[in-house]
C-alpha cells in the first residue's frame, strides 16, 4: 500500500519546459493560424489531440440571502490531430435535478475552427446538437457535440456549472489523457470556509494566492483565490490492464472541513471514519436492511427442510431474485422495500437491502459492506467521505458466528464470489451495533479454470473434438458474465467459433446460480491434409498477444484476481501419420509476479498429450520494479500458446 500511495503521488512525468510549446491567446475565439494549421504536436507525436488551453475556475460563493453554492467555469481549446481525437468534441455529464436539489449548466458556447479553401471557417454549435434528458428520478444528463469536427479542427468550449452541493468538490485535473499545452486553475473560497488542499502527482505548477473583496449584506469579506499555472504537461493515457488510470494523473484536491459565517452558519464538514459510519447508520441503507420483511411467513415456508446455513442464505437470495430483477444500475442508497417489491425491479442497492431485510427477519445478521469499486480508484485513508463509496454488498453472519459475503444483485456471483471490481483490500463493514471496521475482500475464494480437449481425425480428414471447461469462483463469474453479455446463445457460439477457428456441433452450459460454471461442446476443425499436418493444441490463446508489448509502462498493471489455469489436450494420431515434431517442454518461475508456467508434450502410444499449467498470484504489478519480469513471463506464455504439433504422413 505504501508503494501505491507513492505512485499516486509521483507516477507522472515532471514538467521541464519554461513556456508552453504553442503560444495561445486565452480570449474565447482568439484562435491563431498556427493553432488551426498545426499538424503534429512535437512533444508527443502520438497524441490524437492536444489541449491547447484550459482554464478551470471553481468558487464557493455566498448569495445575498446567505445560501452557499459552488460555481465552476470551464474554458477549453482542443486541437484534433488524429481520427480518434474527434471524440473530444463530445461532452456528457449527469447532474442533479429534483424538487430539493437543482444543479444547472449555463453560458454554454461551443465553436469549431477549420481551414477551408485557405480561410479559417468558424462554426457555432446550433441548439439541435445540444441535449438535456432525464436519466433517473433525481438525475438528468446534459450533452452536446461540436459541429463540423474533423482532423485538423480546433474546438473551443466554455460553460458554467452551478450547484448547491458546495461540499462536494471534485478533484481538479492538471494532467489529462492527452497532452496539455497550457492550463490555468483558480480555486476561490470565502474566508469563512475551512479548506484543506493537496496537489497529487509531480507535475510542476506555478502557485500563487490572490484575493478580492466581496459583500454579504452590510459586511465585506475576503475571497481567497489559489492560482495554479502549468505548461507542456505530458499525457498520461489509459493503458491496458488498468482499472482506474485517472487516479495516477496530476490533480489539485480540495476538501472542505467546515463553514463558519458569523451570526449565520456554523457547520463542521470534516469527518472521521466513525463520522461516516454514523451517517450510514442513520441513513436509508440501514433503515431498509433492518426493516421487517413483509413476507416473512411465506419466506420461511419456502425454506422448509433446508438446514445448512449456506443453502438457506442462497435460497433467500433466490427468493428475492425471483421477485425483484436487477435493472443493471448501481446505487449507494436503496429505495424503500415496498416500492421495490411493487415495481419488481431495482438497483443493486435495492436488492441487497431487501435481501438483508429478509435475512435479518429469519435470524441472520446481514449488514452492509460499503464498496468503492476498483474502477473508481483506490480508497485512501485521508479522503474521508461518504462519497468514497459507490455501493454496498452484505456480510451475512449466522448464529454460530460464521460469516459470508454476498452481492445478491448480480446473478453471476455467489456466496463469497463477487464482481471482480469489488475485490478491494479496504471495504467498510457497518455493523448494526458497534464501530465500523475495514475488511479485505481480495482473498475470499480460490479461482481456477480447468479445460480438457480431446481430438481425433475423422475419415474425411476433418479434426473432431470435445472440449469441457469448468470455471470456479471468480473465473466462473467472468465466464458467466461473458456468456450473458451476448444477446443469445448463437451469438456466443459464433464468437467462440470465430476465435478458435472451429465449428461447434453440440453445446451445453451449466451456469445456474452457484460457484461454478461448466461448458461442454463438440466441434469440428478443418486442417490442410497432406504430407504434413500442422495442429495447434491450444485452440484459443488464454493471454493476449498484444498486451505488454511496450518496453516501458507508466501505470501499474491491474489483474482482476489471481489466475490458475489447468489445460490438457489429447490428440489421437490418425492412421498413416507419425509424430514429426512436438512443442518443447517449458518450466518457468517468476517470483516477482508470483508466476509459474509448466508445459509439456509427449507421445504415449497412438496419442499426443499436452499439459499446460499457468498460475500468477499477483494482482498488481508495479511499472518500475516488476514490469520487465511480467513482460518476459507473459511473452513465454504467449509463445507456448502458439505451439504447433507436426504430424508426417508415412
Amino acid at each position: 500500500m505504501k508503494k501505491l500511495v507513492f505512485l499516486l503521488a509521483a507516477l507522472v512525468a515532471t514538467l521541464t519546459a519554461a513556456a508552453q510549446t504553442i503560444p495561445v491567446n486565452p480570449k474565447f475565439g482568439a484562435v491563431s493560424d498556427e493553432e488551426v494549421d498545426l499538424k503534429v504536436y512535437e512533444p508527443d507525436t502520438s497524441a490524437v489531440a492536444v489541449m491547447l488551453y484550459r482554464d478551470y475556475s471553481m468558487e464557493l460563493s455566498i448569495s445575498d440571502r446567505g445560501s452557499i453554492q459552488k460555481v465552476i467555469d470551464v474554458h477549453e481549446r482542443i486541437k484534433v490531430l488524429k481520427e480518434d481525437g474527434k471524440s473530444y468534441g463530445d461532452f456528457s455529464s449527469l447532474y442533479y435535478s429534483s424538487n430539493t436539489l437543482k444543479e444547472f449548466f449555463s453560458n454554454i458556447k461551443v465553436e469549431t475552427f477549420n481551414r477551408e479553401d485557405g480561410k479559417v471557417v468558424r462554426t457555432k454549435m446550433s441548439k439541435k446538437y445540444e441535449f438535456d434528458e432525464k436519466f433517473s428520478d433525481d438525475l438528468r444528463r446534459r450533452s452536446w457535440s461540436a459541429e463540423n469536427v474533423k482532423v485538423g479542427s480546433v474546438i473551443e468550449v466554455s460553460y458554467r456549472f452551478t450547484s448547491p452541493r458546495y461540499y462536494d468538490i471534485d478533484d481538479i485535473d492538471i494532467q489529462l489523457s492527452i497532452p496539455v499545452n497550457m492550463t490555468h486553475i483558480e480555486a476561490g473560497y470565502a474566508e469563512y470556509f475551512r479548506v484543506n488542499r493537496t496537489q497529487r502527482g509531480s507535475v510542476s505548477t506555478q502557485f500563487k494566492q490572490t484575493d478580492r473583496v466581496a459583500r454579504l449584506g452590510s459586511t465585506n469579506y475576503r475571497i481567497d483565490i489559489d492560482n495554479y499555472d502549468a505548461v507542456d504537461i505530458p499525457a498520461l493515457p489509459s493503458e491496458s490492464h488498468s482499472f482506474c488510470p485517472e487516479q495516477y494523473r496530476g490533480a489539485v484536491v480540495y476538501d472542505l472541513s467546515g463553514v463558519v459565517i458569523p451570526g449565520s452558519v456554523y457547520e463542521t464538514i470534516s469527518m472521521t471514519w466513525p463520522d461516516v459510519d454514523k451517517a450510514i447508520l442513520e441513513s436509508d441503507i440501514i433503515a431498509v436492511c433492518k426493516s421487517k420483511f413483509r413476507d416473512t411467513k411465506e419466506l420461511e415456508a419456502s425454506l422448509a427442510g433446508i438446514e445448512d446455513d449456506e443453502a438457506r442464505i442462497v435460497a433467500v437470495r433466490n427468493y428475492i431474485a425471483d421477485r425483484v430483477k436487477w435493472d443493471e444500475t448501481s446505487h449507494l442508497v436503496p429505495d424503500g422495500a415496498s416500492k421495490v417489491l411493487k415495481q419488481g425491479s431495482g438497483s443493486d442497492a435495492d436488492i441487497n437491502a431487501l435481501t438483508a431485510s429478509a435475512l435479518n427477519s429469519i435470524g441472520y445478521y446481514a449488514e452492509p459492506v460499503m464498496i468503492r469499486r476498483r474502477t473508481s480508484g483506490t480508497l485512501l485513508d485521508y479522503h474521508i467521505s461518504l462519497r468514497s463509496f459507490d455501493t454496498f454488498i452484505l456480510r451475512v453472519t449466522s448464529k454460530d458466528n460464521k460469516s459470508w459475503y454476498l452481492d445478491a444483485a448480480r446473478k453471476e456471483g455467489y456466496i463469497n464470489v463477487l464482481d471482480p471490481r469489488f475485490l478491494v483490500k479496504k471495504a467498510r463493514l457497518i455493523p448494526f451495533s458497534g464501530p465500523g471496521d475495514w475488511v479485505d475482500l481480495t482473498n475470499l475464494t480460490q479461482s481456477r479454470v480447468v479445460e480438457a480437449v480431446q481430438m481425433k481425425m475423422a475419415e474425411d480428414g476433418t479434426l473432431t473434438g470435445r472440449a469441457r471447461i469448468v470455471g470456479q469462483n471468480e473465473d466462473a463469474y467472468d465466464i458467466k458474465a461473458h456468456y450473458n453479455s451476448f444477446d443469445n446463445e448463437d451469438a456466443f457460439l459464433e464468437d467462440i467459433e470465430s476465435d478458435e477457428g472451429i465449428e461447434i456441433t453440440r453445446f451445453e452450459i451449466k451456469d445456474e446460480y452457484g460457484p461454478s460454471v461448466e461448458l461442454d461442446f463438440d466441434f469440428e476443425q478443418e486442417v490442410d491434409t497432406g504430407n504434413l499436418l500442422y495442429i495447434k493444441p491450444i485452440l484459443s490463446p488464454f493471454h493476449s498477444q498484444t498486451a505488454f508489448q511496450k518496453e516501458d509502462r507508466k501505470l501499474p498493471v491491474d489483474f482482476p484476481y489471481p489466475e490458475n489455469l489447468n489445460y490438457s489436450y489429447s490428440l489421437e494420431i490418425p492412421d498413416g501419420y507419425v509424430v514429426e515434431e512436438l512443442p518443447a517442454k517449458a518450466v518457468l518461475n517468476c517470483p516477482s509476479v508470483g508466476g509459474r508456467i509448466q508445459f509439456g508434450a509427449q507421445q504415449i502410444g497412438n496419442a499426443v498429450n499436452i499439459t499446460y499449467r499457468f498460475s500468477m498470484s499477483k494482482t498488481m504489478v508495479l511499472p518500475d520494479e516488476e514490469y520487465a519480469d511480467l513482460r518476459a513471463f507473459w511473452e513465454t506464455a504467449v509463445g507456448i500458446e502458439k505451439s504447433t504439433i507436426v504430424l508426417k504422413k508415412q
